[in-house]
């Protein structure tokens, strides 16, 4: 069956094209690149559609990559605000800044008592 659609196509006007006829462009009159022109269509058209989706992909890679970047400079200002935070609640901190200020506040002696609560939730 093969050898049926091979040879009910002529490419004689093909074969007798010589290298001037595609630089001058007689090749796309010929009859048998008439009968295909759909399908050469078709293949500039998907290329056109594969060039623009690997660019959207690489835009959106690296849009990709710099929100990583951005997370990561956001993480390391939270830790270094947690870390002064933590400096600054120390009680020995909080001491030295109530005497600074003159504020006449003093430290218990008796450690904090903890309630608990006698209602469990169900």
């Amino acid at each position: 069956m093969a050898d049926a659609i091979r040879g009910s196509e002529d490419f004689s006007d093909i074969k007798s094209s010589t290298i001037r006829d595609i630089l001058n462009g007689e090749i796309l009159s010929k009859n048998f690149l008439k009968k295909q022109y759909g399908l050469l269509i078709m293949m500039a058209v998907l290329a056109f559609m594969y060039v623009d989706n690997r660019y959207s992909c690489e835009k959106q890679l690296a849009k990709e990559i710099e929100l990583k970047k951005k997370i990561q400079d956001v993480k390391y200002e939270s830790l270094t605000i947690s870390a002064q935070l933590m400096e600054i609640s120390r009680q020995s901190n909080v001491l030295n800044q109530l005497n600074t200020r003159g504020l006449d506040l003093i430290q218990t002696s008796n450690p904090p008592i903890v309630i608990e609560d006698s209602v469990t939730e169900k």
